[in-house]
């Protein structure tokens, strides 16, 4: 499961299935514990766990900030291959400078130590595309393929693998002997795992239509069932569909795919399968066998196949009703880049939507909806009367009369959290007689504070900030927009108080009378 995936095959009907016989045959990084591998046979993996596939190309082990920095407690590791077509022997990612045991040792033995846990993946799509890297389809021994899925189990105690076979594998029964020494091998491991007391699960990854799998991968579990062979779950990649929906969408005459529909039609079309396979399974156990990889973001399609963030939410409150086996996605580091600039995200917002999957049989989950709608951006003023300055006796000099502007109360209940600014401008002040004082002598000293929210609750982000304006002083103040209080963006919503002491200079030689202007306050 790399990307850019090639073209899925539909060919190859009932015929050719029948007539082909098979053989026997930059981040933060964070502090790592310095601590080995256990040497103990595994903790099984949750039977429905989220587990999102780590994929780096390279031998440097991020593991444990990785899974830290995200919320992700349980990680698909991508991939193990070997270097050339024929061999026997796999390494991460097939780099000769990334073997079995000691790379990735320090982060999975951490990850583990921090109460999760790690299983690898075989294969992905370079892997069964060309070169035939992927084992089975590289290794013509079954007894070999079964030794080198010990060699991998015991040196990290793995108690689950993820087969992730696609492409050549599939789509070509010239490969297909390949499923045939792979799912006996995988029989010789699980009988091994057996006698020796280990917890051994085997997972297969296939691609998929919106309808169901394609004929390799329904000859690869059938096959499964006719060696006697225990397929613990199937984990459905559903994007990059290569149907008429996607290409006519594509082309620009048709409509993109509602991925969170396609996926549940997906899974359905799978599970149909499944129950022919395995007719003895109740619904509960078949739906406990399906697990569903999305893609974050656009797929090879663009915004054809666009799974967003509210497909996951659908996703979640989907798997959790049919409590399926798990959920993943491709990939972490995607998910951390928020790659798609179209679709935007924040990083690791698909990892902390689907964390909260993650449980035993003994658990029981339900999805609880909230609805949080947007209300206005509204300004209320608490006492209405004017605002009446002391009374000034003339004495030959200029004078300020001073006095408190009412409370004023700014509530952003938008909920998009954008920002906004009060401003004042005031009037010149006129008296009965015509006679003036100049706009820009009242100024003010503003004041601003947040009103708490009353009910002591969690509060997942920072509580917002408002920030008063700066003073403004007689003779250079109010005859323009003045800013009294602000908050900026990403801190805006909630309740705040904004005041402000006013002070209006009185000219040495202003006419007597009562003046009066008017004080405009604006919200934006």
């Amino acid at each position: 499961m790399t990307t850019p995936l090639p073209q899925r095959l539909r060919a190859l009907g009932a015929a050719a299935l029948l007539a082909c016989t098979i053989g026997a045959g930059t981040t933060a990084v964070l502090a790592t514990p310095a601590q080995a591998a256990p040497t103990a046979p595994g903790t099984p993996i949750p039977p429905h766990v989220f587990a999102p596939y780590f994929y780096s190309g390279s031998n440097a082990d991020t593991l444990y900030q990785a899974s830290q920095e995200s919320g992700a407690k349980y990680l698909t590791l991508a991939f193990l291959q070997t270097r050339k077509n024929g061999d026997c022997t796999v390494y991460w990612n097939g780099r000769a400078d990334s073997p079995i045991g000691p790379t990735y040792a320090a982060g999975i033995a951490a990850i583990r130590a921090a109460g999760g846990d790690v299983y690898p993946s075989f294969g992905g799509a370079a892997a069964t595309s060309g070169s035939l890297t992927e084992l089975a389809d590289s290794c013509q021994d079954v007894n070999a393929i079964a030794d080198e899925f010990k060699r991998v189990i015991t040196a990290y105690n793995f108690t689950r693998i993820d087969l992730d076979i696609e492409e050549e594998s599939l789509a070509n029964p010239v490969n297909w002997p390949g499923i045939d020494r792979r799912n006996k091998a995988i029989k010789i491991v699980q009988d091994w795992a057996r006698d020796t007391g280990r917890t051994v699960e085997f997972v297969y990854t296939q691609p998929t239509f919106t309808d169901g799998l394609n004929n390799g991968s329904r000859f690869l579990l059938q096959n499964a069932v006719n060696n006697g062979t225990r397929i613990d779950a199937v984990h459905l990649m559903t994007f990059n569909f290569y149907d008429d929906v996607s290409e006519a969408c594509k082309a620009k005459t048709g409509p993109p795919h509602d991925m969170a529909a396609e996926t549940f039609k997906a899974a359905t079309a799978t599970y149909n399968i499944l129950q022919g396979l395995y007719p003895q399974k109740t619904p509960a156990q078949l739906w406990g066998m399906i697990g569903i990889i999305a893609m974050p973001g656009p797929s090879d399609f663009g915004e054809c196949e666009t799974f967003t963030t509210e497909d996951a939410v659908k996703v979640l409150n989907w798997a959790i009703q049919k409590n399926i086996h798990g959920i993943s996605f491709w990939s972490l580091q995607r998910d951390q880049r928020a790659t798609s600039r179209t679709y935007n995200w924040k990083p690791y917002q698909f990892t902390r939507t689907f964390a909260p999957f993650t449980h035993g049989d003994n658990a029981a989950q339900t999805a609880i909806t909230a609805t949080v709608t947007g209300g206005p951006l509204s300004l209320a003023v608490g006492d209405m009367s004017p605002v009446a300055l002391p009374a000034v006796a003339l004495n030959g000099q200029d004078q300020v009369a001073t006095g408190p502007l009412g409370r004023v109360t700014v509530v952003d209940a938008r909920g998009t959290n954008v920002g906004w600014s009060l401003t004042g401008q005031v009037s010149d002040f006129r008296s009965p007689a015509n006679q003036t004082i100049a706009a820009a002598n009242l100024g003010w000293a503003p004041t601003a504070k947040l009103v708490p929210g009353g009910m002591n609750l969690v509060r997942t982000i920072n509580d917002s900030v408002v920030t008063a304006g700066p003073a403004k002083a007689p003779g250079s103040g109010l005859s323009t927009p003045q800013p009294l209080c602000s908050s900026a963006n990403g801190a805006s919503t909630g309740t705040f108080d904004c005041g402000a002491t006013l002070n209006l200079g009185v000219p040495y030689n202003a006419a007597l009378g009562t003046y009066t202007g008017v004080l405009t306050l604006t919200l934006i």
